[in-house]
């Protein structure tokens, strides 16, 4: 596959969202083959304990370790719950670029700035 056949991430979480559906129907499929050959074969089922590994290995652990980290760093007060419209709101201002899926800072004196600030009071 050539970089121009490559699909570009047109929307934020796009990439986290498609790891979400791949878990899911990954899981639901290794489910279903090892409950049904686990019935057959008198295993007496474990089909549902080779979904969820199963889930976790195509994606899953990726969505859980996606959603922790921006829980941990929204309880801490470095984020905002609702990123996506935050970012959208500096890129309203001119202080990001959305390019893709993603964001950029317009100028890279904006970022050095910002990455050089001490965190607030309460945040260590």
């Amino acid at each position: 596959m050539g970089f121009a056949d490559m699909k570009t991430r047109a929307i934020p979480n796009q990439g986290i969202m498609l790891s979400a559906k791949n878990s899911i129907f990954t899981g639901l499929i290794i489910g279903l083959i090892f409950g049904i050959t686990g019935e057959i074969i008198l295993w007496n089922g474990n089909g549902l304990i080779f979904g969820v590994i199963g889930g976790l290995i195509f994606g899953g652990l990726a969505v859980i370790q996606h959603f922790a980290l921006r829980f941990i760093l929204y309880r801490k007060g470095l984020l905002p719950w609702r990123l996506v419209t935050f970012l959208d709101y500096a890129t309203e201002r001119i202080f990001l670029r959305k390019v893709g899926g993603g964001y950029v800072f317009v100028h890279r004196m904006l970022m050095e700035y910002f990455a050089s600030q001490e965190p607030g009071p309460g945040r260590k």
